[in-house]
């Protein structure tokens, strides 16, 4: 029997004998239905508590069978097999058989106060022969994409002596995690296990673990499968709810986005709507890195490029030809809704730690979309048409196209762009510069690997030890953090003549400064090195970590804590501006880089 079909067969009966047959169709679904209707709230509910259970096995907990699964697979087996639980004993039973063959020493139970562990049941009867293995991370490594900084290792796994410790802390034997992960419903689960040379203790059933293995290696994950697109929600829940960073800083009810995330995996039906998911789930993190990547090559923008000035969506650049179309029109509508409606929608779908960088985000992503279809405008009263037949790449270069690396502006001012100038051609003007008065230095967008520039602003060498930070882990929930694995610029940010911090040095930035180049400008702003002129700066710093997804996503995010040079907090305030600029619409229509001509005019002064 199709027991969706009858459960929604004997609703609509329900619905329509409601007035005289009340007490009949009730006792109907009781004789047909005997675990009830399950609603996809219930199902969210079950999935959440299943979504718990995953991280806690997964990352912390050490036996050697967790260890030789496939965890991605495992991520939609699971979820398949919760989405049909209708109780609360069956969801606790299931845990327990998905569990118990890669895990025999966590238990699931119901209870209404906190149960106890017996934790005679993990000491075996006699421990010579045996040594403690535990899960230490710094950051994550598991399932991660790059080998390098970010590691986790289960400390004396395999042969003696096993994988060595990568830090100090570690959990203490007998530690036994007991979280309530669902309504009444407690996982129990140790942290630290014995060991010998061939396997962990207790071992689970072997037949057990078999089979399960071999039905996880088998589970064929479908694009169109709702298991897929709930398994990859509740991978991606984990890596954050136990790794990011920034969860001191961003406001945001992660659990609560995990809901929300779920229900619409219940009602994605297209390759598209799962990516919206991703995009909407990962977003209210505020991580300027986060990109959800699903490999799409046939998506294409519209000829122009827009920006919302004094609070207007305003034509910035047009390309090829597009003459019902001009610099500085106002954009009121878009496929038939307010310029603002439309950009709200998108904004939604992206992570950033700061307006500036949802803003640039925004811009190019509103552009975008499937090749060939049309966008619907409304320009100053008029409504256009505009195929998406353009490729963003190209069109970036065409902007940078006229844009030169340097140029001398009169007998004392220089400018250098820094993401387009190669250190070895700074390094061919040190003399003209060490004559000038003052030195422009455009730093919107990504420097062009030219950080020793600001050496020679410096007159000391760089003294801050640890603006770069790498939390180290040893319980979930980011519980206890172990530490923090400190690095720093110190070994290349030695002071370098000639010394150019004598004259006028103005830097120009904006919102698309990110990463790499906020570490550049932490030096200018931690230092003093500079006046910054502008808009704040991206609000996001740090090595990505990325990982990926069935169905051919990727998604990168930032694995570790970036302060300010004076230990303030850099996540999702960025770097900024001593003088600040605003655009305005005359400007534009002008084609005037307000920005530069602040910081020009800075620079002529006495």
């Amino acid at each position: 029997m199709d027991f969706k079909a009858v459960c929604k067969a004997s609703i609509n009966v329900r619905h329509f004998k409601l007035d005289n047959k009340v007490v009949f169709i009730g006792l109907l679904v009781t004789i047909f239905l005997p675990g009830g209707c399950i609603s996809n709230s219930s199902k969210v509910e079950n999935l959440r508590t299943y979504a718990k259970a995953y991280g806690y096995v997964k990352y912390f907990h050490p036996s050697d069978e967790a260890s030789q699964i496939d965890w991605v697979k495992f991520s939609a087996y699971g979820a398949e097999k919760i989405e049909k639980c209708r109780t609360k004993e069956q969801l606790v039973a299931t845990l327990n058989d998905l569990f118990n063959p890669i895990a025999p020493s966590v238990r699931f139970s119901i209870s209404k106060n906190k149960p106890e562990y017996d934790l005679k049941s993990i000491i075996p009867a006699n421990t010579k022969g045996y040594r403690q293995t535990f899960w230490q991370h710094r950051g994550v490594g598991i399932g991660m994409k790059r080998d390098g900084i970010y590691k986790s290792v289960r400390v004396n796994s395999g042969s003696y002596p096993g994988e060595k410790k990568i830090f100090e802390a570690q959990p203490e034997f007998g530690t036994i995690i007991t979280k309530e992960i669902g309504k009444e419903i407690y996982c129990q689960m140790p942290l630290v296990l014995y060991r010998d040379n061939k396997n962990t203790y207790p071992k689970a059933d072997i037949l057990a673990f078999k089979k399960l293995k071999t039905e996880i290696d088998s589970f064929e994950i479908k694009h169109d499968k709702l298991s897929l697109r709930l398994g990859n929600i509740i991978i991606v829940y984990n890596v954050f709810q136990h790794f990011y960073p920034y969860f001191d800083v961003v406001n945001v009810k992660w659990d609560n986005e995990l809901s929300k995330a779920l229900s619409r995996g219940f009602n994605d039906v297209s390759s598209k709507d799962d990516l919206i998911t991703l995009e909407k789930f990962t977003a209210p993190l505020k991580d300027g890195h986060i990109y959800v990547n699903s490999g799409s090559q046939n998506n294409a923008s519209l000829p122009l490029k827009w920006e919302w000035v004094e609070d207007k969506l305003v034509i910035t650049h047009t390309f090829y030809n597009t003459p019902t179309i001009k610099v500085g029109d106002i954009v009121t509508q878009i496929n038939g809704v307010s310029s603002k409606k439309y950009f709200e929608e998108i904004e939604s779908r992206v992570s950033a730690g700061t307006k500036g960088w949802l803003n640039y985000r925004v811009s190019s992503l509103s552009l975008s979309g499937e090749r060939g279809s049309i966008m619907k405008l409304k320009i100053n009263d008029k409504s256009v048409e505009i195929i998406r037949n353009s490729n963003p790449y190209d069109m970036g270069m065409a902007l940078w196209k006229n844009v030169k690396p340097y140029m001398q502006l009169n007998d004392s001012i220089w400018y250098l762009n820094m993401c387009l100038i190669e250190m070895d051609t700074i390094k061919k003007l040190l003399p003209a510069l060490s004559k000038c008065k003052a030195i422009i230095c455009d730093a919107r967008g990504y420097p062009k690997h030219n950080y020793e520039f600001i050496t020679h602003l410096m007159q000391r060498n760089d003294t801050t030890t640890s603006w770069m930070q790498i939390p180290e882990f040893i319980y979930p929930d980011h519980e206890k953090v172990a530490g923090y694995y400190k690095a720093n610029w110190i070994h290349i940010m030695k002071a370098r003549k000639p010394y150019l911090g004598n004259k006028k040095i103005v830097y120009i930035i904006d919102g698309s400064a990110i990463s790499y180049a906020e570490s550049c400008l932490g030096y200018i702003e931690g230092y003093k090195l500079a006046i910054l002129v502008g808009q704040p700066t991206a609000g996001t710093n740090g090595n990505v970590n990325p990982f990926d997804l069935p169905g051919g996503y990727t998604i990168s995010w930032t694995g570790m804590k970036v302060l300010k040079h004076n230990g303030s907090r850099h996540h999702g305030i960025g770097i900024l501006p001593t003088v600040y600029v605003n655009k305005t619409i005359q400007g534009i229509k002008e084609n005037r880089d307000e920005f530069y001509d602040k910081a020009f005019e800075i620079a002529k002064q006495k």
